[in-house]
């Protein structure tokens, strides 16, 4: 209750008095007054309330508009009209159901509870409301933007194929930082780095799949998913000089399967959304063969985004475990001046 946010339209200073002191007396903490409907827009905007009260006068009919004002600006909010028996309460009502733009009309005089127990009621039900979308909204960024439809639907078992690029980021040497760190502040820097590599990939309209521990996967869809997933592969690289932990960068273009994996029907049991397929692996494999600072994809990729700067090198005939053929991929190493080592995945 005393973190509700009330407000009050009245244009009459007593019975404005009168009620701001009623409401002050059980409890009701801080209520903004306003005096003029023409400033209302500017106050809901400012400050946006949990329950607007209407002192409605009848000498003042265009006055109902507000509540219509209310509802466009702050859906949310809950409407109360206080209003005169006879005439005004009839025209109060017709607006009611003619507008939806009023929850509550109260019937003067105010010499009982009614009021103050509709409008306690009221202000529960906002808060309940406000805390399971706030609770909604923290759990959503838990969930990869893909999986929320297949909740929604409760699509659990049919997995969606498309085409996709998939870029994978992952920290090189951190199984000896974390034994050289304090566990603390490896933790803190760690998340530090993979929330900035999340919002680059964001700004390259990719989505975050999944954090692996000391890295990143993501997926780009869409129209120019192979140059935005190489140009956010490529600004990633050029961060690795202004970051404690190296990292290396691989992708891969192909077709992929996403959907929800595990039972969560069993008492116990959870399900998660992933991609897999093919394209994954490979991407997941050439983020293993880059070195600090590099982007390492394949050649066909590469051709796809046309990206040519910085000037790529040729990496042709790379082993990829779990691959029959050979893969021709290019380097991309915008950090300056890192020396490969040999071998492959």
């Amino acid at each position: 209750m005393k973190n509700s946010r009330l407000m009050l339209v009245d244009s009459d200073d007593y019975t404005s008095s009168v009620l701001l002191a009623g409401l002050a007396e059980r409890g009701f903490g801080t209520v903004q007054a306003v005096v003029s409907t023409l400033g209302l827009p500017r106050v809901l905007e400012a400050e946006p309330p949990d329950v607007v009260i209407f002192n409605y006068h009848a000498d003042q009919p265009d006055s109902l508009s507000a509540c219509s004002t209310v509802k466009a600006m702050v859906p949310r909010a809950a409407t109360i009209v206080i209003v005169s028996p006879g005439p005004a309460l009839k025209a109060v009502r017709a607006w009611a159901r003619q507008t939806r733009s009023i929850d509550v009309v109260i019937e003067k005089p105010l010499s009982d509870e009614r009021f103050f127990m509709t409008l306690e009621e009221m202000l529960r039900v906002r808060a309940s409301s406000r805390e399971a979308t706030s609770r909604a909204e923290r759990l959503a960024r838990l969930v990869p933007e893909g999986a929320l439809p297949l909740i929604e639907q409760g699509s659990h078992r049919e997995a969606e194929m498309f085409d996709a690029a998939v870029l994978f980021t992952d920290i090189r040497g951190s199984s000896q930082l974390i034994r050289e760190m304090p566990p603390r502040d490896f933790f803190e820097d760690l998340n530090q780095l993979l929330s900035t590599q999340a919002r680059h990939i964001q700004k390259y309209r990719g989505s975050v799949i999944k954090y692996t521990g000391d890295g990143v996967m993501a997926v780009f869809r869409g129209m120019g998913r192979s140059y935005l997933a190489l140009r956010c592969g490529l600004e990633l690289a050029e961060l690795h000089n202004n970051e404690k932990f190296p990292f290396g960068i691989g992708m891969a273009q192909g077709l992929v399967l996403a959907g929800l994996i595990g039972d969560s029907n069993q008492a116990g049991q959870r399900s998660q959304y992933d991609v897999v397929g093919a394209t994954v692996h490979l991407a997941s494999r050439l983020c293993g063969l880059a070195n600090a600072g590099e982007v390492v994809t394949t050649r066909s990729m590469n051709v796809a985004a046309r990206v040519s700067m910085p000037e790529p090198r040729p990496l042709p005939g790379v082993s990829v475990r779990g691959f029959d053929k050979d893969i021709d991929c290019v380097v991309f190493a915008p950090s300056v001046g890192f020396t490969r080592t040999s071998g492959a995945t």
